[in-house]
């Protein structure tokens, strides 16, 4: 069955014109979102022998955080009892919302080590390269994730090589692992469930086969 949608518009005489209706779409990403799959991940992860950037990918791909949030993150946001880290959603405007978040104890382990290290006190940021200082810049992550992902993953990596593509790969792959939109919506601090769901086209799991289930669990086959 098909159906084609028409604008109706009234001419003289009690006569009307239909004309195919194209409905005007918002676009909240203009550009195809560039990610990695589960694989490159691991490889470009893995691949990293730095113990301080390390920490850094790792920690920005498992929040999903926006590269502001994740260096605004001091030690005493960290919840080594409980495995979890409280994150300050930037993109309110207005508002203070902080979303908690559930780290690995992979991460964890990281982290902690690196406390020992700089001897990192609870006001001090995470990503300071020593106690008292203010966390690293944004240029400079940005300058070293590109240098790994061309290192790593190879030159035709390079224009991916930016802290975005970990939060955009994060989504794809929670979605991949069964994670609800509404969660991934509020891992990713996202104030419009829209802004989530343009990740749904990305993911891979297979609607066909939970199609299927879901005929066959009403009888429908």
């Amino acid at each position: 069955m098909e159906a084609i949608v028409y604008e109706e518009t009234k001419l003289k005489h009690n006569k009307t014109k239909l004309v195919e209706y194209k409905e005007e779409k918002k676009s909240y990403y203009e550009e195809e979102i560039k990610y990695l799959k589960e694989d490159e991940i691991l490889k470009f992860l893995g691949g990293i022998s730095n113990e301080f950037h390390q920490m850094l990918f790792s920690f920005l791909f498992e929040t999903g955080a926006r590269i502001s949030e994740a260096l605004a993150v001091k030690i005493l946001d960290i919840d080594f009892k409980n495995n979890t880290v409280k994150m300050t959603t930037l993109k309110r405007r207005n508002k203070h919302i902080v979303r908690v978040l559930t780290l690995s104890d992979s991460i964890l382990n990281k982290i902690l080590i690196y406390e020992k290290a700089k001897d990192l006190k609870n006001n001090d940021y995470i990503f300071a390269k020593k106690s008292g200082n203010n966390s690293i810049s944004v240029q400079a992550v940005n300058n070293a994730i590109k240098k790994y992902f061309v290192a790593i993953l190879g030159p035709e990596y390079r224009e991916m090589g930016h802290p975005h593509t970990l939060r955009h790969s994060r989504a794809v792959q929670l979605l991949n692992s069964g994670v609800n939109i509404m969660q991934v919506k509020a891992i990713l601090g996202h104030s419009n469930l829209m802004n989530t769901m343009v990740y749904l086209k990305y993911s891979n799991k297979d609607i066909h086969d939970s199609t299927i289930k879901s005929n066959q669990s009403l009888g429908i086959s």
